[in-house]
């Protein structure tokens, strides 16, 4: 079970005092659900402007709770994305990423992202679906993930 956070998002979904929409992930990450992230691309230059976020998916990571997709894996996939017409955001290092990994559930609250998300174009078999509240937790049982 995985879910892709969006760098927007990382530092609700990981903040101290947890915040109610992030509660079901945290509880869901113990139950054994993974962030998968890359430090690669857009997504690692996010994440390369908050130290601490980096700092605690790292540690997500030697815990079980994120797992790092290698950026190297996702260029290509990324590069073809972003040359894309159909392309709304400006996040194909997202989009890369859920194709790659197999996660299907996305928190995000851009909505060109969750759009794109949504493609049947972009993301498929199975669709993607946007986590964006405490009501969305149902989707995180179907954060299906292939990566390790």
């Amino acid at each position: 079970m995985c879910l892709i956070v969006d760098a927007s998002r990382l530092g609700v979904c990981l903040a101290e005092p947890v915040k109610a929409d992030s509660e079901p992930i945290l509880n869901w990450i113990r139950r054994g659900g993974r962030i998968v992230y890359s430090t690669g691309g857009k997504h690692g230059e996010e994440l390369d402007r908050s130290p601490n976020l980096k700092r605690t998916l790292l540690e997500l990571s030697r815990s079980g709770g994120a797992t790092l997709v290698q950026p190297g894996i996702l260029r290509d996939d990324e590069r073809d994305l972003a040359r894309r017409s159909a392309l709304r955001s400006d996040d194909p290092h997202i989009l890369a990423l859920a194709r790659h990994s197999g996660a299907r559930v996305l928190y995000t609250g851009d909505a060109d992202l969750m759009n794109d998300f949504k493609n049947k174009s972009l993301v498929d078999q199975p669709r993607g679906k946007i986590y964006s509240s405490a009501a969305n937790k149902a989707l995180l049982s179907r954060g299906i993930c292939r990566v390790a």
